[in-house]
């Protein structure tokens, strides 16, 4: 096991924990350093805490070497008395409707197929790997795509079923980890390629701001959690406007129009998800409802064809259009 002196316990046994006992975990296994770091953490934790552990391996079969990633993860879970579902990319059952990069058409496969073999165990919670160089990375990428205040706010460390319990080690101490216990990985060549924009930032961006002060990811990091604090509280406090402005017959227009900006991008942010409506938040997206609600003379505006906005004189209201199938 690896020393407290370099790693703390990322799983105490406490009721706030993200690892709860007597539960079934799903793992993300690449067979890259990380992921199989995470299984091994969490197997040591498995008798103690009575877990269920079943790994996933998805083969994007985009390289020929991935059938070495697979077949380390087969001799992995087969010493580690570990239960292993794989998969093939072109096995997916999944209608891929995606003009993004190859490495985020990646992310939604695995997404997809976590999620499966989630609900074919039943599983309580799907493991990820991500540690703190990768929050740093993702911090990056949301701040060059322009992100929310929620997005600066970084990878959550639970997420719904995703758990991340490495969410706070730093890559030398997993690397560290898996030198102390002698532990074989698969070294993926393409995370060396500029190809990505992860991997630039990776390889130049964060080098190059630590060279400038030594500092920067403690610095970061502690950004970072003044961020989700300045989000909690804004959550917090939409939460109390919210509802002195919601009534039976919907939200108080006059009163909606009166609050702050950010107050009112979030409002409108819980109704569509209260609806159930699958959206992109933007600032497209926000204008275009605020474009509605205060110069439209129509009482009725239909986003993404699944989303009827509603008003009159002095209230409005959202909800999901059902379609109906002409042919029953």
């Amino acid at each position: 096991m690896l020393s407290r002196r370099h790693v703390s316990d990322p799983l105490p046994p406490d009721p706030n924990s993200i690892i709860q006992p007597h539960t079934t975990i799903i793992v993300g296994l690449s067979g890259g350093p990380d992921s199989v770091c995470l299984l091994h953490v969490l197997c040591s934790q498995k008798k103690e805490l009575n877990l269920q552990i079943i790994a996933a391996h998805l083969d994007h079969e985009w390289q020929e070497s991935s059938k070495i990633a697979a077949e380390l993860c087969k001799n992995m879970c087969n010493n580690l008395g570990v239960d292993l579902v794989i998969k093939k990319l072109s096995e997916l059952e999944f209608d891929v409707k995606w003009n993004g990069s190859q490495e985020e058409v990646g992310r939604l496969m695995r997404r997809h197929f976590f999620q499966s073999v989630a609900q074919q165990y039943q599983a309580h919670a799907i493991a990820l790997a991500h540690h703190e160089q990768d929050q740093h990375e993702t911090f990056f990428i949301r701040l060059l795509r322009g992100s929310s205040l929620k997005g600066l706010t970084g990878i959550q460390k639970k997420d719904g079923l995703y758990i991340r319990p490495l969410l706070h080690w730093s890559k030398n101490q997993i690397m560290q980890y898996l030198h102390e216990n002698n532990l074989n990985y698969y070294t993926d060549q393409t995370n060396t390629s500029d190809a990505y924009l992860r991997n630039r930032i990776r390889n130049h961006v964060i080098p190059a701001l630590h060279a400038t002060d030594n500092r920067f990811e403690k610095n970061l990091t502690s950004t970072m959690s003044q961020l989700s604090l300045a989000h909690d509280f804004i959550e917090q406090q939409t939460c109390k406007i919210m509802q002195t402005m919601t009534t039976p017959q919907g939200i108080n227009i006059a009163l909606f129009l009166d609050t702050h900006t950010v107050a009112q991008q979030n409002i409108l942010l819980r109704l569509l998800i209260m609806c159930g409506i699958s959206f992109t938040p933007s600032q497209k997206l926000f204008n275009e409802i605020m474009r509605f609600l205060k110069k439209s003379s129509k009482n009725k505006h239909t986003l993404y064809q699944n989303c009827l906005i509603k008003k009159d004189k002095n209230y409005f209201s959202i909800e999901k259009l059902i379609k109906i199938d002409k042919n029953l």
